[in-house]
């Protein structure tokens, strides 16, 4: 039997309630919401880190934070340690199999490996506002798409980073209408590219992992997508306004009045937000439509999934680096080849499962330090998922470390800090309002996840960790 192509699409930052198959009843998502009628949808799908590059490092080698090392991300990016040498990526693997690999867009490792055909990017970076010249290094845009941008748009890479220089840049939580067309954005680049490499002719599978740059900030649709959503019409955040002071210190933000101003801004910076997820869908759909086209759609495994995702201004916060369910809990989505009845599936995912998903359908027998377990038999009707999901934090400056249980009911978080300890009921409190890991009466419930958080830990450390086998 022929072994299937395999297109990954990741995001960056997107929440799941972006999605109309899970609940948008705003953004809309048309074209995900039509994979979803052919796919799996798993409903609690959890990253093994909630920042970029450690939890890509996760997918790319099925293996949690402290197996393979990678724990952090450096403020200046490009400085952030890569995976060590001896781990080995799922994409090395397949090329050992056979197959041809592409990437395009962000994919965030440092370096890249595993690819035959790559056109990438760094990602957006709401920090720069220079395309060089900054002490945390060159915008990270990069040079292949200045190159593809130059011939289409001269000066154009230039005015995106003075556009970032005016004043309703910083006003607006770096939350702009792109300077450029639709044409020219940075969207349309990976989806140009991803439909060059998957348009080849060849005699082996491939596998093309598609990284959309967005909807991480800065917040910038183009003029096409940036008033899809009237800031006016834009609802605000039921937990803005609600007191964090039972939270670990590194958590809790001070109530502000919510002047004008502030609000404004917060409503531009959902807005735009959401812009880019129906910008996002826009393009899965022209990529769904493609392989189609090309007589490739039926013997293609399409995985869909984000990197983390954004707390929006929920409890105040903005950004990810935490484990509260609006940036651990991301969307993961699994067609497999030639589809399947949609539904969806409750059980708890770990995003990394992708890892042996993807070699389970290539014929690549599962690794025996890889830590993830296949999805496969699910998507096939059977059953499958875990008790328990594992996911991991270390801040820039390594200061703070967290670690995150996530049961059926429960999501135990133990961080390195005085009083550093979260446990919330989803059941009875699937908002995460109120921290119960001091109240007596959750004192056992606590103390039991502290305990299974222990065992997940050294279960982990005897997988055969920093073993190097041979690629298959």
């Amino acid at each position: 039997m022929t072994p299937p192509n395999i297109l990954l699409i990741t995001t960056d930052q997107q929440r799941c309630d972006t999605i109309g198959a899970y609940g948008s009843t705003l953004v809309r998502t048309p074209n995900i919401d039509r994979l979803c009628q052919e796919s799996v949808v798993f409903d609690r799908a959890y990253v093994q880190n909630p920042i970029c590059i450690p939890s890509r490092a996760c997918i790319q080698t099925g293996r949690y934070t402290h197996q393979h090392g990678l724990r952090y991300m450096e403020t200046e990016i490009d400085l952030t340690p890569g995976l060590p040498a001896h781990e080995l990526t799922f994409m090395e693997r397949l090329q050992a199999a056979g197959y041809v690999t592409g990437a395009t867009g962000k994919i965030h490792m440092m370096p890249e490996r595993g690819f035959d055909w790559q056109e990438l990017v760094g990602g957006k970076g709401a920090r720069w506002t220079q395309s060089t010249g900054q002490d945390i290094g060159p915008a990270p845009l990069g040079a292949q798409y200045a190159a593809w941008l130059e011939q289409r748009h001269p000066g154009g890479y230039e005015r995106i980073y003075e556009q970032r220089r005016r004043p309703e840049y910083k006003r607006n939580r770096a939350s702009v209408e792109n300077v450029l067309p639709l044409e020219d954005y940075v969207e349309t680049y990976i989806l140009e590219k991803s439909m060059e490499f998957m348009g080849q002719e060849r005699d082996q599978p491939f596998f093309l992992w598609c990284g959309f740059c967005g909807p991480h900030g800065p917040h910038d649709p183009p003029s096409s997508h940036a008033h899809l959503y009237p800031p006016d019409q834009i609802v605000l955040p039921a937990t803005h306004e609600h007191d964090t002071s039972d939270r670990p210190p590194h958590l809790r933000r001070p109530l502000q009045p919510l002047t004008p101003e502030r609000e404004e801004s917060l409503r531009i910076y959902m807005s735009y937000y959401y812009g880019l997820c129906t910008l996002i869908d826009d393009y899965v759909g022209k990529l769904l439509a493609f392989l189609e086209e090309r007589g490739l759609l039926e013997n293609t495994l399409i995985l869909y999934t984000s990197d983390h995702g954004e707390m929006l201004g929920d409890f105040r916060l903005h950004g990810k680096g935490n484990f509260y369910e609006q940036v651990a809990h991301v969307p993961l989505i699994a067609r497999p080849p030639g589809g399947c009845p949609g539904r969806h599936v409750r059980s708890l995912m770990e995003v990394m499962d992708v890892a042996p998903t993807v070699l389970d359908y290539a014929g690549v027998p599962h690794p025996r330090e890889m830590t993830a377990t296949s999805f496969r038999p699910i998507l096939e009707g059977g059953e499958g998922g875990h008790e328990a999901v594992l996911s991991e934090f270390t801040t820039n400056d390594q200061r703070i470390s967290g670690k995150c249980l996530v049961t059926d009911r429960y999501k135990y978080v133990y961080w390195n800090t005085e009083q550093g300890g979260e446990l919330y009921d989803l059941l009875d409190d699937p908002g995460e309002l109120h921290n119960r890991y001091y109240d007596p009466a959750y004192a056992d419930i606590r103390d039991q996840h502290a305990e299974l958080l222990l065992q997940r830990l050294m279960a982990s450390e005897t997988s055969y960790n920093g073993y190097r086998s041979a690629p298959y």
